[in-house]
């Protein structure tokens, strides 16, 4: 029983097919925070990290167990999200689905970090996601279970608890476990600029430069400077005093970028 209901909520799944996120149509904007949901004006949609880096949503899926519709996605200029380095796949939100790989039997609870952990009976499944459990399994491509990792097994529901798992894991850098203490701005061509050209973190923050440009660029302002970047080069910069810093490439002074501190 339990391996037939696997298979009709396999097919249903399937039968969604791997349709990718389309976001609305929203204003241009430069400025943008780790934590923000970014796109260019195609439809695909991102997750802007800590690392300076876009995460992808590989379907509508995995978009939906973490957000319910598209109303925060923040357009970018096409030039500056081709900048931003890709960093992996986004995966399930932990405890809001179960999954089943496509070419694997077995059914899967999502745990923090992105690791899988195998649900072996039906009745364990009951417990853990209410009668309704089939309704609750989404089957994930073999193509992505690389983004995935095997954790142990759940034996029993006192070693696993759903809604305990996603009230600790409320947004995707905690999942991935990105330091908040830190940002990260990619430097592109004299197009781009400083990428993002705004953005703003906590006082304490580190903040970190890295040039993405076959060119060398720098970081300069009255309170920090930076040698000559070249390609892959990185410079940083700890804010301990709150308020809009400024600064500028001291090779192509056309380009400018601020740092608000809050």
């Amino acid at each position: 029983m339990f391996k037939r209901a696997i298979s009709l909520a396999s097919a249903a799944a399937m039968a969604m097919g791997l349709v990718m996120p389309i976001a609305s149509q929203a204003a241009v904007t430069t400025a943008f925070n780790a934590g923000d949901l970014i796109k260019g004006s195609g439809q695909t949609v991102y997750y802007f990290a800590e690392n300076g880096k876009r995460l992808v949503f590989p379907n509508e899926k995995t978009y939906f167990t973490w957000y319910s519709n598209f109303d925060g996605v923040l357009q970018i200029p096409d030039y500056m999200l081709q900048t931003i380095p890709l960093g992996g796949n986004v995966t399930y939100r932990p405890g809001k689905k179960m999954v089943k790989i496509t070419t694997d039997p077995k059914v899967y609870a999502v745990d923090r970090g992105g690791y899988l952990r195998h649900v072996s009976t039906e009745q364990l499944a009951q417990t853990l996601y209410n009668i309704n459990w089939k309704n609750q399994i989404d089957d994930v491509p073999d193509a992505f279970f690389t983004n995935y990792k095997v954790g142990n097994a759940i034996t029993s529901a006192s070693e696993f608890t759903p809604s305990n798992v996603m009230t600790m894991t409320t947004t995707i850098s905690q999942d991935k476990g990105f330091d908040d203490t830190v940002a990260a701005i990619s430097i592109g061509s004299t197009l781009s600029g400083f990428v993002p050209a705004t953005i703003t973190v906590k006082k304490g923050a580190t903040v970190t430069w890295t040039n993405q440009d076959s060119a060398s660029h720098s970081v300069k302002s009255d309170g920090f400077q930076s040698d000559n970047l070249s390609y892959n080069q990185s410079y940083s910069h700890t804010f301990n005093t709150t308020g809009s810093f400024q600064y500028y490439d001291g090779l192509h002074s056309s380009i400018v970028g601020t740092v608000n501190v809050k």
